[in-house]
Formats: C-alpha cells, structure tokens, sequence
C-alpha cells in the first residue's frame, strides 16, 4: 500500500482517513445512525472484518465496537503464573499455549528477565519489555523460582463481552479508549493523575502506574469489567495485545482445571523455553493473524456496538496520527449512551442463537475479491492494455451489453452483488449492511470510473493509465484493508511482523515484513512509553507480600 504512516511527520492521508470521525453535524438526533454508518463506511467494514483476527486487529489497534462472543464447551484455555492454586480472584486466560508459557515463571522471572529489565537487559522494558501484573498472589513464602503452566477446559458455553482492536496494549495511543471511556465511564479531564495512560502520546515522560495497581490501571480496570460483566450475566471480557486474552472473572464457573505443571527454577537454562518476542512466540501470533481458529470463539455479529454508529467525535487530538480514532474529544453524555446501548444489545442477544449472520464471511468475499488486484492496479500493471484487461475482468460481470452504456445500473449491480443473500434481523445487522453496501458502492464506482478512462481514451500516451492508477490508489487509501499490508510468503524461520503490543517497530507498520527472533527488536518502539515496572517489594495483593508474581509475570 503507497500510503504510510511516519509517525515523525503529518499524514499524506489524513483527510482521507479523517473523514467520518470528526464531529457530526448538530441536527443529528443522538442514537445509532444509518446516515453515520454510511459516512464512516470503512471503518465500519474494517471492524467486522478484523474481529478475533491478530493481523487487523494489530494494524487498526483502536478499537471502537463490541461485540458478544462465545467459548464453546470443551475449549482449551491456559494461564501461567507462580502457583498451582487456581485463582478465586479475576484473572487472564490465553488462548495459546506459547502465551501462557511466558507467564508460567517465579518471582521476578517473567518475560524479560528481572526488575527493570527488558528482553536482552535493556533498562526500562525496552521494545517488548512486558509490564503486566497478576490480580492475585498466591499465599506461599517458598523461596522459590518455579512457575506453574495451568491448562482449563470449559465445561459450558462461556460468554463474553469481545473488545475489538489492541485492546489489551497498555499503551497512551487510544488502545484503552473503549474500555476506560466507555465501559468504565471514565472522564480524560479529570487529569493525568486519574488517568495517566489517557494523556497524549506526544507527552515526554512515560505515565506512572497507581500504586500496586499494575501498569496502567489494570487491576482496577479487571475489576472494573468484571463487575459490569457480571451484572450483564457474562463469564468475562475477550481482548487482544500479543495473542488474545480473556479477563475470567471466575474460575470456579465453567472451568474445568485439566492441570498445573511446574516448569523449570526460572533462573536455570532449559531447552526450548519461551522468550517474549522470540520465533516460537511469533508462529503462535501468525497462526492467529486471520482468526482464533477451531471455532474457538463465535462473534455475533448481529449484536455489534461500534462508536462508529454514532455522533460523536472520534478526532484523534494527535495531529500526526489522524488515521487513529480516539474518543478523547467525545462527549461524555454520548459515552454512556453508547454504554447503554451495549447493556441493552447484551439483553437482547444473549439468550438468541449464537450467530445469525456472519457478516464477516461477507467481508472476505469481498475483500478476496478485490484487495489483490487493486494493489496490481497501482504497484504492477504499467500498460494501458493491462489496465484494460483487469478492471474488465472486475466490471463485466456487471454489464448487460442489451443497456448499452448505462453504468448506473451496472454500479448497482456491483454494489449489491454480496449483500443480496443477507437479510438484517438486529439495528446493528442494519447499520452493519449500510456501511458495506457504501464500501461496495465506492469500490464499484471507481473501478466503473476507470473502465470509461481506459475505454473512451484507448490512446498511447500515459494519460489514462496514470488517472486510473491516481483512481485506484485513492479508493485503496478509502478503504484502509490491512490485507494491503500482507508480506509475500516468508522463509521457514521467519514469519510476517507488525507490532503487536508490547513489541514491534516503526517501520514494522508502515512496511511490514518478513522477520525471525533475531531482528524483532530492532528500530524505535512503535508503542512509544512502555509502562514502568513497580519497585522491588511492591505487594501486588493487598495485605500480603506477592512471593511468586512477577510485575512481567502474568497478564493482569
């Protein structure tokens, strides 16, 4: 993809991506729109189609939408942590066990190595240096470096609040926004000393974490969303940093302990063991790049909640990352409506069928049908006969040749090409179909654009070719696929990078690339200030000195 974000100076695209988030008109009665889900399209179309995906989800990591989500019986989970016990407090479930593994260490054993120090010993975290905190310390004064990799199985359905993008990076960029703003009813002008992380990204020095309230707020926000999971009849909430997480708010409920086996003293070499950011760890991610796989989790779709759906501001108050939305400038009236309106979409939905329309089935076929050969449009095709065979081979399906030229009825043809076979039944499914119905429509008028360049002017010269490269290119800024991002196949040591909290690099997101354990780390953090680890004797528990967690050594 031609546009790139350079995190270093304004945006070539803002205003392209811009467009849609900033304030809506004042006329607009609060509540979810059509009229605002056909304006904000793309980012709509995007947050179904990266849903429970590591890939999209880590190039659009604010998350702005909600969606209810299913574990089904028999499931495999797994959490690593210094004791055998399972936690009666909130705690993290990973989905993979490369995830977990990382976090199966002793007192101050966790990825990364000890206090203060980040992979390879850099001071201060470093890129990929981990900072989470555990909720609950086990009860044990052993002096020992052991961790424990507990594997659970449900034993129900579990259901779940999925909280789409990076929702699980503790980062200043916006990744928090629809936890904290939304769901938590937090205000960002209460001031950095409420908020810390909520401050703007440009800001010099890093945020403190509270006192013994793990990096940026975590064990309150656990406790904050348990809670409201809690009163909406849900086991949880579903995120995503490195790999997807699940915040369980009670272990005694639908899980099932397969076991807890000790690992390895933390301070003694082993074969095999996991590192952050290693080439291990980074296969399990790519494995999850287009989904959780196995029906692990089921989306509906038809209970969709999105920002997006309403008028409120999304205007990012950094200058240099328009492309990033952030509910930072919205109001808080209009926060709590959008509150509302999930509790009310979780009562609704959590008793229907699991899935009614998979509207991210929908997604791909659209996505597979165009994405590659766009890009062909603007990065390979340098002929005018070239550029008149692919975006023939796209429109003529479309063209009854009895109307002559009447492209309007062609354009609508294309439009609705995919939508035929799907019939709303929610709001959302409604405000869903708008906003792929306008995407459909911007693709089809612009590749009909093109087809009249090419045709009506066959002539030699560049002119033609260079406007429909021109076309094309701008319809590929509109539609922001991450799919436009995809590396070509990598070697067998190596796998596709962009970052994923904590780790990954600048460059990592405006080019994407094949990389192996041995460069992951290079290059400025994408992720800006990384969250300090507390002192060295801060009790993570209340009333109790935490002998076997590690301030990097489990998810919360």
């Amino acid at each position: 993809m031609r546009r790139r974000i350079l995190l270093s100076g304004p945006l070539a695209a803002a205003s392209v991506f811009g467009a849609g988030l900033g304030e809506p008109t004042a006329d607009i009665n609060f509540g979810p729109s059509q009229e605002i889900a056909r304006v904000r399209a793309p980012q709509i179309f995007n947050a179904v189609h990266n849903a429970m995906r590591q890939w999209g989800s880590s190039l659009h990591h604010n998350g702005m939408s909600f969606f209810l989500a299913t574990v089904p019986k028999g499931v495999l989970l797994h959490h690593g942590n210094g004791s055998p016990v399972s936690p009666s407090q909130p705690e993290w479930l990973a989905y993979e066990i490369e995830h977990a593994e990382l976090f199966a260490r002793g007192r101050w054993n966790g990825p990364g190595g000890g206090p203060g120090r980040g992979p390879g010993g850099s001071p201060g975290g470093g890129p990929g240096g981990r900072s989470q905190e555990v909720l609950e310390a086990a009860d044990d004064d052993d002096e020992d470096n052991y961790g424990y990799l507990h594997v659970y199985q449900t034993t129900r359905p579990m259901r779940y609040i999925y909280i789409d993008g990076m929702g699980g990076g503790k980062t200043s960029m916006g990744t928090l926004d629809s936890q904290d703003l939304i769901l938590r009813g937090k205000n960002p002008d209460d001031g950095p000393e409420q908020a810390p992380w909520m401050r703007d990204q440009r800001d010099e020095e890093p945020p403190k974490p509270p006192s013994a309230g793990g990096p940026m707020d975590e064990r309150e926000r656990a406790t904050d969303l348990c809670g409201l999971a809690r009163g909406w009849g849900l086991d949880g909430v579903i995120r995503m940093e490195a790999g997807f997480e699940i915040i369980q708010c009670d272990f005694s409920n639908g899980l099932e302990q397969v076991q807890a086996l000790q690992r390895p003293d933390s301070n003694a070499s082993c074969p095999g063991r996991m590192r952050l950011g290693g080439l291990e760890q980074l296969r399990g991610l790519a494995e999850r790049y287009q989904g959780i796989g196995s029906s692990r989790t089921i989306i509906d779709y038809s209970s969709m909640v999105s920002a997006y759906f309403f008028p409120v501001n999304l205007t990012n108050p950094d200058p240099k990352r328009q492309d990033l939305p952030r509910l930072s400038s919205a109001e808080q009236g209009g926060l709590a409506g959008i509150k509302d309106y999930v509790g009310k979409m979780v009562f609704e939905r959590k008793k229907q069928a699991l899935r009614t329309i998979d509207w991210q089935d929908v997604t791909d076929m659209i996505v597979g049908r165009y994405a590659d050969r766009l890009k062909y449009m603007t990065e390979g095709v340098h002929t005018l006969e070239l550029m008149v065979d692919e975006v023939g081979f796209l429109t003529n399906v479309f063209v009854d040749n009895r109307e002559g030229e009447n492209m309007d009825k062609a354009i609508e043809r294309c439009t609705v090409f995919y939508l035929r076979s799907v019939s709303p039944v929610t709001e959302p499914d409604v405000l869903i179909k708008e906003a792929l119905k306008a995407t459909t429509n911007k693709i089809c008028e612009v590749l009909f654009q093109v087809r009249q360049l090419v045709a009506e002017d066959p002539t030699p010269d560049h002119k033609p070719l260079n406007s429909s490269v021109s076309a094309a290119e701008g319809l590929m800024d509109y539609l922001n696929w991450t799919r436009f991002k995809r590396c070509p196949p990598c070697a067998i040591n190596e796998v596709c990078l962009v970052p994923m909290w904590p780790f990954g690099t600048v460059d990592q997101y405006n080019n994407p690339r094949c990389s192996n354990e041995t460069i992951v780390g290079d290059g400025d953090n994408y992720w800006g200030h990384m969250p300090r680890r507390p002192p060295k004797g801060d009790s993570l528990k209340p009333g109790g000195h935490n002998k076997h967690s590690s301030p990097q050594g489990s998810e919360l």
